[in-house]
């Protein structure tokens, strides 16, 4: 198998999962009913991490080629390299800050829960 294949074949499972990741977020923020600000943070975060995979699979691609087709060693500071490694740690910051704001939100649907228990409990009603 050459490089362009094996790049084809894991490019399209890549894309593969990350459809399938966004029909499972969407699916699951149907049948919880989370809001749909929560539903586009899945959305975005599966995005990024899916650019992730891209990028990470772009940087192994360009070691391999320089390494075993070129025969030489590997400079992770070439221009290529630095490149690719600053896209993932751009693309690592901005997936922090999505998985903060959707912990942020689960913990504020968590209080909202707990105190609707406790009205209910109070009440003696339940639903």
């Amino acid at each position: 198998m050459d490089k362009k294949e094996f790049y084809a074949k894991s490019e399209k499972i890549i894309n593969d999962t990350f459809d399938a990741v966004k029909k499972y977020a969407k699916v699951v923020a149907e049948k919880t009913g989370e809001a749909a600000h929560v539903t586009r943070l899945l959305i975005q975060k599966a995005t990024l991490e899916h650019q992730m995979a891209k990028s990470f699979s772009q940087l192994g691609s360009q070691i391999y080629h320089q390494s075993v087709r070129q025969g030489e060693a590997v400079e992770m500071e070439s221009p290529e390299n630095k490149k690719v490694l600053a896209e993932i740690k751009k693309l690592d910051t901005e997936l922090g800050q999505v998985e903060a704001v959707l912990e942020k939100e689960r913990k504020v649907k968590a209080v909202k829960e707990a105190k609707l228990a406790a009205v209910r409990k109070r009440t003696g009603k339940s639903s």
